[in-house]
């Protein structure tokens, strides 16, 4: 990483309540791939600088107030605000629950994007290359990346669902499941963005800077891990969309997908579940042959399903 990567500001929009952070000279959220190629030219730039304000990691942050405020309420954890200095140098405080507030009031105005024909209000209309989903971030440096179709919103659904509109959200999860799903994976990142390349091969050190040395660790390859938040997400919305009816189809076609996975552990010699997979679940030599997300993840599935 260069070094303008480490001056970057973190902090909590005031008017919104989503945390920010990093530039376009760093990677700070999972999607940390920094390139490595001297022969490409990518050493030390980030293939995804996904700045300002992540979906995933507002939705963990909103989760967070959540769970806070609720101990507080029974008992369990003492402080209902926090000590706050102003960029004028003036001291406040604020509360738990207008933090957890704001965030809830500005999320669904910040980071959905629906029709072309209700985009009247979105700051580059121009940069929508899908609708009915939300976006990756919300002020990223590169303004484009916030309207890209990635993985990350159904994390931010699985922690924080009480964020979305559920007409919205389901709308969403309709076209990852026909863009982005994989056999064992989803994709990570849209197949007709520009930059999308679905297989990963680390060994690469050729002159193309777009795949030199693995960097596109997160443009397109299926990772396991987002998989269970997806199927979550599913599993919570189905109900509140279409009743007892959908919810029956939604739980049917989690067993569908998850009954791959099972499959492919009975003939791991491993036993466990890859980190990724090359597009259409293509094997990848270089992705981790067992990873502990992987199977967490999906276990999480399965314990929801058994609370039923």
């Amino acid at each position: 990483m260069s070094d303008a990567g480490f001056n970057n500001c973190i902090g909590v929009d005031a008017q919104t309540g989503f945390v920010f952070g990093g530039n376009i000279h760093n990677c700070g959220t999972w999607m940390d791939k920094m390139g490595s190629s001297e022969a490409a030219g990518n050493k030390g730039k980030p293939a995804t600088p996904r700045d300002g304000s992540a979906v995933e990691i507002v939705g963990l942050c909103k989760s967070a107030l959540r769970w806070l405020i609720e101990m507080n309420q029974a008992g369990f954890y003492p402080y209902k605000s926090f000590a706050l200095e102003t960029n004028d140098g003036m001291n406040t405080h604020v509360t738990l629950t207008d933090w957890n507030d704001k965030i809830q009031k500005h999320f669904e105005k910040c980071f959905w994007i629906g029709e072309k024909s209700q985009l009247t209000f979105d700051p580059h209309p121009e940069l929508v290359n899908r609708t009915q989903i939300y976006k990756d971030s919300y002020n990223a440096s590169q303004e484009w990346a916030d309207y890209q179709l990635r993985c990350n919103f159904p994390i931010a659904m699985a922690v924080a669902p009480e964020l979305f509109d559920p007409l919205h959200a389901w709308e969403a999860l309709r076209v990852v499941e026909e863009v982005l799903l994989g056999p064992l994976g989803i994709k990570t990142l849209d197949h007709s963005d520009w930059a999308y390349n679905g297989v990963y091969d680390n060994s690469n050190d050729g002159n193309d800077p777009s795949v030199a040395c693995g960097f596109n660790y997160h443009q397109g390859p299926e990772w396991l891990w987002p998989m269970g938040y997806y199927l979550r997400a599913k599993l919570h919305f189905a109900s509140l969309v279409g009743g007892s009816d959908l919810f029956n189809q939604t739980v049917a076609s989690v067993k569908r997908i998850i009954s791959t996975h099972y499959a492919y552990l009975q003939t791991s010699v491993w036993k466990g579940l890859p980190e990724l997979t090359n597009k259409s679940g293509q094997f990848c030599k270089d992705s981790c042959p067992i990873q502990a997300w992987s199977m967490a993840c999906l276990l999480e599935v399965l314990y929801d399903m058994s609370d039923l």
